[in-house]
């Protein structure tokens, strides 16, 4: 490669980078061509951490106790609207922070709307409302690490298996040291 090739190259990379950002293969982040990422972000969070019965009811009882509605409510507007636990928080916080009812802006989500629109049609700022989303997710994130620490092998099974693989453990004859 003689010098010429180097600085044909040198110029050629910065180029085919800043062209592919004009075509649309932009190296910027989702979350900057899409400002409600974070919103979709936060409603498969709580979706995940609903996932078995457990979850659930600490999902539940964490959207209860921090959007101020009772959790009877929840469950039936989530049966009623068949929306996920994610998709239900972020419609009461932008009832919240609107004063629109929640069973209109689930209607207008259900209509096709996503909910980066909806909130910019009702003129809500969405980086305090991710802030705050953010925040929720690591308070339920940190309750659902603290429930799973509390948690002892609930078996004997359980126990066998959590001690078993290395030497000194005492699991199996010889306490896995081969003697």
């Amino acid at each position: 490669m003689d010098r010429r090739d180097a600085v044909n190259a040198f110029v050629r990379i910065p180029l085919l980078l800043l062209c592919g950002g004009v075509l649309g293969a932009s190296p910027l982040p989702a979350w900057a061509a899409d400002p409600a990422a974070p919103l979709d972000d936060h409603a498969k969070a709580i979706n995940r951490a609903a996932a078995t019965s457990e979850g659930s009811q600490r999902v539940v009882e964490h959207l209860s106790k921090e959007l101020n509605a009772p959790a009877a409510t929840l469950r039936a507007q989530r049966e009623q609207s068949k929306l996920g636990w994610g998709e239900l928080s972020i419609a009461h916080r932008l009832s919240q922070k609107t004063g629109v009812p929640v069973d209109q802006l689930i209607a207008e989500h259900k209509s096709g709307k996503g909910w980066g629109a909806i909130a910019k049609a009702h003129n809500v700022k969405l980086g305090p409302m991710v802030s705050e989303l953010k925040k929720s997710d690591e308070a339920l994130e940190a309750k659902a690490k603290k429930a799973d620490k509390g948690k002892g092998p609930s078996s004997a099974a359980e126990h066998s298996r959590k001690d078993a693989g290395g030497p000194g453990r005492g699991a199996g004859h010889g306490g896995g040291r081969g003697k």
